[in-house]
């Protein structure tokens, strides 16, 4: 068995157990788990030189922000985004003061709390919602990504993207919008998500759509830093924010749908 497919089974195991028996508490735990390495290995690509202190207050504030989302105040994760930015900056201009790149790195840090950290958090509220809208949203994202893959491979012929991922091409992204969307019909028609089977058709090119710009979105942090994966804590697959990227933008775009057709938590 490679090691791709026994990090599958285990971490996919794991994710699914605290899902269906962790209650809405053990998955915002678990989320916020995997947001606070996620946010490690952004600061890895945005922020090379950051020292251990930095990374490890900016990573654990990443988890802060998304166990803001178990809060029903649904003001909490964004207070706490602006609250952490002020802080950030404040350390800065007290501690070493002000340098040539402090703006960037300032800016960069707030934009890995707001891609990484708000981003997942919103995969608890879509928990709030029930354990089926979490199935609904993953369901539709890797059948979407696994399509992509496939028929990228074998029929795609036309770039997508080229300067930011030169594999990707139109192919598979058409494949990809057009698996979801059978995905999530498939998946509202037999789970009790909290919308219907033809609901669940369109809600899921939205979802889609917004995966894949994820992708992108991540691809161009590590292109930037001249990475190939994020990082290397899941061997055969590479980072976490290589497994989670396309849920950075698919997720909030769920918790929005759901409030717009007054289904959400």
């Amino acid at each position: 068995m490679s090691a791709r497919v026994r990090t599958a089974l285990w971490a996919g195991a794991g994710f699914l157990g605290v899902l269906f028996l962790g209650g809405a508490t053990g998955f915002g735990l678990l989320t916020a788990a995997v947001a606070v390495v996620g946010m490690r290995e952004y600061l890895r690509l945005a922020a090379p030189d950051a020292n251990p202190l930095e990374r490890t207050a900016t990573a654990a504030w990443a988890g802060v922000v998304v166990l803001g989302f178990l809060c029903p105040d649904r003001a909490v994760p964004g207070l706490l985004l602006v609250g952490g930015g002020a802080v950030f900056g404040a350390a800065w201009i007290l501690g070493p003061g002000p340098r040539s790149d402090w703006f960037a790195r300032w800016g960069g840090t707030v934009g890995g709390w707001v891609g990484v950290a708000y981003g997942l958090g919103h995969l608890v509220w879509v928990r709030q919602a029930g354990v089926s809208a979490v199935v609904f949203v993953l369901a539709v994202v890797w059948a979407g990504d696994i399509a992509a893959y496939y028929v990228g491979t074998a029929l795609g012929e036309h770039p997508l993207a080229p300067s930011v991922s030169p594999k990707k091409s139109v192919e598979g992204a058409a494949a990809s919008v057009v698996a979801a969307c059978l995905v999530g019909w498939l998946v509202s028609a037999v789970l009790p998500t909290p919308h219907g089977a033809w609901t669940g058709l369109w809600v899921a090119g939205v979802l889609n759509l917004a995966a894949q710009l994820g992708d992108l979105l991540e691809s161009v942090w590590k292109r930037s830093a001249g990475v190939k994966d994020s990082g290397s804590i899941l061997p055969g697959h590479g980072g976490v924010l290589d497994r989670v990227d396309a849920l950075l933008l698919a997720a909030p775009a769920y918790a929005a749908v759901l409030a717009l057709v007054g289904a959400g938590p």
